[in-house]
């Protein structure tokens, strides 16, 4: 396989997220999205799909996670010649977020911390896990946490996403409570032959949570679209 891959974190988070996919038999880099604290939530999303488009040279694979994947919706929007596939984690074609959850960030941020991460796993979790995802939250300011989740808040692109014209596959958690199955179903309504992986065991970091599965939807991609070129 030639074609990179490149693969975007959620809010929140670094690219840390992707520590378990660091082996993949194919060229894959792992996006560190800067903070950018001087755009306004409504222009955030954009901003950062064309600070990505300027990292990469040539068409290639785009997998985003969470706000990561509506980054991915976005650069597909805008440069469509350079996306040669989305893989769509863990997302949806618009990202509510719950208002109390904001609040929560604003005015208390280390239990809003503690809730996103046991609201990201499922609901049996790894303790280990669960205090490991905590320790990200913990490095990163509430600041720029709350940010880019208002920013998750305002995107909606179901009127736009049917421009894309190239292969798009949805790989998600059975237990996702960040971003519900109901969500992520609003991509049938847009595509309703796109190919969906359902990890019944995970939650929203699937990735992290069941990597053997995960990866195993990842190179279940790889060969369509090998078959595809």
């Amino acid at each position: 396989m030639t074609t990179p891959w490149i693969f975007i974190h959620g809010a929140g988070s670094t690219a840390r997220t992707w520590s378990r996919q660091n082996h993949l038999p194919w060229p894959a880099t792992f996006v560190e999205l800067p903070g950018k604290p001087q755009i306004i939530p409504e222009h955030l999303i954009a901003s950062l799909a064309q600070w990505t488009l300027q990292q990469i040279h040539e068409p290639s694979v785009i997998v985003g996670h969470s706000m990561g994947g509506a980054i991915a919706q976005t650069m597909a929007l805008m440069a469509p010649d350079m996306v040669a596939a989305l893989v769509l984690v863990g997302t949806g074609p618009r990202l509510p977020v719950n208002p109390e959850l904001l609040r929560q960030l604003a005015l208390n941020p280390g239990q809003a911390r503690a809730d996103i991460a046991r609201w990201s796993l499922a609901r049996h979790y790894d303790p280990a896990l669960y205090e490991a995802n905590l320790r990200l939250l913990n490095d990163i300011p509430a600041d720029r946490i709350l940010h880019e989740m208002t920013a998750c808040s305002l995107f909606d692109v179901r009127s736009r996403l049917h421009l894309y014209p190239g292969p798009a596959f949805l790989v998600r958690g059975g237990e996702d409570r960040m971003t519900p199955q109901s969500l992520s179903d609003e991509f049938l309504a847009i595509w309703p032959h796109m190919p969906v992986f359902t990890l019944p065991q995970a939650g929203h970091l699937l990735m992290i949570e069941t990597p053997d599965a995960f990866n195993a939807a990842l190179q279940s991609i790889a060969v369509e679209l090998a078959d595809e070129a």
